[in-house]
């Protein structure tokens, strides 16, 4: 093979290369902003988190780094404590009337 055939098929070779990139970057973009537009609600804090997990599974989006039982789990029961004023109590000062 001459030089400038092997620069030809090497040029060949890069530019299929870079298109299935560029293919692959479009269909992430595509993916990212279908996650984006779905998680919207949940930031907003318009559907709690499990709700938008199970809606997501439902839709068979796949979630990364996420316990695979998160949505089947129940959660805790939630205990109320009665939280002490940081404050101290004042009593009020009496009137100048009533000491003079």
């Amino acid at each position: 093979m001459e030089t400038p055939t092997k620069t030809e098929v090497l040029l060949e070779v890069i530019e299929r290369r870079l298109a299935e990139i560029s293919e692959r970057q479009h269909a992430l973009a595509v993916e990212r902003a279908r996650l984006a537009e779905q998680l919207t609600p949940l930031r907003l804090g318009v559907t709690s988190p499990d709700l938008a997990v199970a809606l997501l599974r439902a839709k068979g989006v796949a979630l990364r780094r996420l316990a695979p039982s998160a949505v089947d789990r129940i959660p805790p029961e939630v205990v109320l404590r009665a939280v002490v004023s940081p404050h101290p109590k004042v009593t009020p000062l009496p009137s100048r009337s009533e000491t003079a």
